[in-house]
């Protein structure tokens, strides 16, 4: 038997919990994400929420778990059999389930009963995932992994209640009222700001850093763990507790008010932490109203306004991709203690009593104080070495140039590029009569073998098909490009270079973040090349990185290259990284070979670094760029031109270069 960890026995992270306990009480606040460093118990405490939901009523056998008291709740079924009399009733608990990172856009929505056509003829609808959440909570762990157009998918159901597909020859609309839960971890990925915005509520958690809240939370998992049966008999009582704390709420929602003093303070805390659009705005008073009656009350409060406020602005706050995450926490509290005092002051003006207010109860069980400051701490340690600043884009003077493809390189227009999916993964876009592999595009294999069912035996099928009728699905997923950054981190760089130089770099990072492209960071310096950043769509830990670079030592060049090579191929040859853009940052000044050999001799360095430089130029799929450094040194060589020119990439003087023209060079 499979046993689940209690909710209220879980220690500290209030914030998460209280947001989760409100989705539960109005799943019409629009789900929550929880981001966090790992380890903190963020799936955990998700699964957790099944045991406190308190139980519905559904419609018997129907698969979309139908609400029988409300016709408009109901799938098409349930809807026509209703205007038959009373539909049978039965109790379900409902249920948490979680979508498998792999699933595709059918098993997601649904599709066509392949079974069902074959063996009848007949088109009818096969429920999907989000039938089976219907009225429950859909949970996705690492949410940023997930392909976008079926984070689209998820998102679209949830905000509009109702799931409608329209593929394969199937029409079908169904209820689809569930709580989106989605878990992620920043370092692997953000979401894109649209996709942020789209969930009602979020959270950012990190480890409990109280000592003795760590020891008590070993404490109850060892004895979870030695006796899993008696720990939640041990805490069943407050469980239900708290599952009857919701059904209580849930019933006071509907009741409750909010005032105008509330709804101008939403408005008013909306324009002061600068949110975009309005949806911030519908969600606190949503949330405000739950919490009120989560608490027990029928009128919501300031507090109340800045309880939910906490929850509905952190992802809806950040303007700049490399923005600190802000600590709305302190944000929200500055503007309602604003509010607040403006209230008094009328009031007093008004010779008005100022009304008592009553303490409002703990929250949640394990009481701790509101958190503040929920910034994730930084990470990295600074290595030795000189760190420079990244320049301003205003220091640096415009200059705009193009950076031709060779012939028979060109990528397609627009920076997604559209790459094959070999897997059952991405939309189904055209179908393919010779391709191996693949899933079966149900409705072109059943009109290729339509014409001929009744010159066929049958053989117990409705439309015999045959081998040559078979029409396989082919699907393209949009991926962004791979950027790797091999920097030259010696000493020869210098200052203004390397403060150019981040200022460049920052920028294309910016771009890259955009385009939901991929970075990886190579810096070579002393006697090694390292790998500071393996590839990630995690573009503020890339510029994290960058910030932190130190610059000393001497320039082993040949093996900066060499790294940034083996990282393209690699990506080549998950081809899931179409068209890999190494990026090389160098002065042209090396001073450490790798030892290569040409019959039996070793090369000279020069012709080393040229060795390697044509090595990447002869990688058709691979697209290069360098800027060069060295162009106004003293004792300039020509050495970065002649890396160019080996790698058959464009070369850029970083000299009074504006950082949106290098965002040209590689895109154009």
């Amino acid at each position: 038997m499979t046993y689940t960890y209690p909710f209220t026995a879980f220690i500290g992270q209030d914030l998460m919990r209280l947001g989760l306990l409100l989705n539960a009480v109005n799943p019409k606040i629009g789900g929550m994400l929880i981001r966090g460093e790992k380890g903190t118990g963020k799936s955990t405490v998700v699964r957790a929420l099944a045991a406190i939901l308190p139980e519905i009523d559904v419609v018997e056998a129907c698969p979309f778990q139908c609400n029988p008291h409300s016709t408009d709740l109901m799938c098409p079924h349930c809807r026509k059999a209703a205007e038959n009399g009373p539909l049978p009733v039965q109790k379900r608990q409902r249920k948490v389930l979680e979508l498998p990172i792999n699933a595709t856009e059918d098993r997601v929505a649904g599709a066509m009963d392949l079974e069902h056509a074959l063996s009848t003829g007949e088109k009818r609808f096969e429920p999907g995932i989000l039938a089976s959440a219907n009225r429950g909570v859909l949970y996705v762990d690492e949410v940023n992994l997930l392909d976008d157009h079926i984070v689209d998918i998820l998102l679209d159901s949830a905000a509009m209640g109702v799931n409608t597909v329209e593929r394969e020859g199937v029409s079908f609309t169904h209820p689809a009222r569930f709580i989106l839960v989605g878990t992620m971890n920043p370092e692997e990925g953000d979401l894109r700001p649209q996709l942020l915005d789209r969930f009602g509520l979020s959270v950012y958690v990190e480890g409990i850093h109280d000592l003795d809240q760590r020891d008590a939370l070993l404490r109850r998992w060892e004895e979870y763990e030695s006796n899993p049966k008696a720990f939640l008999n041990k805490w069943r009582k407050r469980e239900n507790a708290l599952k009857t704390r919701i059904a209580k709420a849930r019933r006071i929602f509907p009741k409750v008010k909010a005032d105008d003093s509330v709804i101008r303070a939403i408005t008013e805390m909306a324009v002061q932490l600068g949110v975009d659009g309005h949806r911030a705005d519908l969600v606190i008073l949503k949330t405000a109203k739950t919490h009120a009656a989560f608490e027990g009350r029928r009128d919501a409060t300031l507090d109340d306004v800045e309880a939910a406020a906490k929850l509905a602005v952190s992802h809806r706050m950040r303007r700049q991709p490399f923005d600190d995450v802000p600590d709305h926490s302190r944000a929200v509290e500055k503007v309602m203690d604003g509010l607040r005092t403006r209230e008094q002051r009328k009031k007093k003006l008004l010779k008005k009593e100022s009304p008592t207010e009553s303490e409002q109860d703990a929250p949640l069980e394990n009481g701790c104080p509101r958190e503040r400051g929920l910034r994730p701490s930084p990470s990295g340690s600074e290595a030795a070495g000189e760190v420079f600043k990244p320049g301003k884009a205003d220091d640096l003077s415009a200059r705009t140039f193009r950076m031709p493809f060779p012939r028979g390189k060109e990528p397609e227009k627009g920076r997604f590029q559209k790459a094959p999916a070999l897997e059952k993964r991405g939309r189904y876009t055209r179908i393919s009569r010779n391709q191996e592999g693949g899933d079966l595009a149900l409705d072109a294999t059943l009109r290729a073998a339509a014409p001929y069912a009744l010159s066929r035996p049958a053989g117990g099928l409705a439309i015999p098909i045959q081998p040559d009728d078979w029409r396989r699905k082919s699907r393209t997923h949009k991926t962004g490009a791979l950027f790797v950054f091999v920097v030259d981190a010696s000493g020869s760089m210098g200052s203004t270079l390397m403060t150019q130089t981040k200022a460049a770099i920052m920028h294309l990072l910016a771009q890259a973040y955009k385009d939901r492209s991929e970075a990886a960071m190579i810096a070579f310096k002393g006697r090694k090349a390292e790998v500071l950043l393996p590839p990630t769509k995690s573009i503020n830990l890339a510029e994290r990185k960058l910030r932190t670079l130190p610059t000393g030592g001497t320039t082993p060049l040949c093996a900066g290259m060499a790294l940034g090579l083996k990282i393209a191929k690699k990506a080549l040859q998950r081809k899931r990284a179409p068209w890999p853009r190494i990026v090389l940052v160098t002065d042209g000044r090396a001073n450490i070979c790798l030892d290569k050999t040409r019959d039996g001799a070793l090369l000279p360095l020069h012709e080393e670094v040229l060795a390697m430089a044509g090595s990447i130029g002869r990688e058709n799929h691979i697209r290069s760029l360098v800027l060069d450094a060295e162009e106004k040194h003293p004792a300039a060589l020509g050495m970065a031109r002649e890396i160019a020119r080996h790698m058959n990439a464009r070369r850029v003087p970083i000299y009074g270069l504006q950082p949106e023209s290098i965002v040209e060079a590689l895109w154009e």
